[in-house]
C-alpha cells in the first residue's frame, strides 16, 4: 500500500488498486472475483 501512495505522489498515474466492494479485500488486477467472499463486484481505484 505504501508503495502505491509513493508512486501516486511521484506522478505515476498508472498507480491504482482493485478492491472487493462487498468486503474490502484488495485483489489482484487479473482476479475475476474476491478470494475472501467470492463476490465478483470488484472496484478499481486510481491514485
Amino acid at each position: 500500500m505504501i508503495a502505491r501512495v509513493v508512486a501516486a505522489l511521484r506522478g505515476n498515474r498508472s498507480a491504482g488498486f482493485h478492491e472487493c466492494r462487498r468486503c474490502g479485500t484488495t485483489v489482484e488486477p487479473s482476479a475475476s472475483g474476491c478470494p475472501a467472499c467470492e463476490s465478483t463486484d470488484i472496484a478499481r481505484y486510481d491514485l
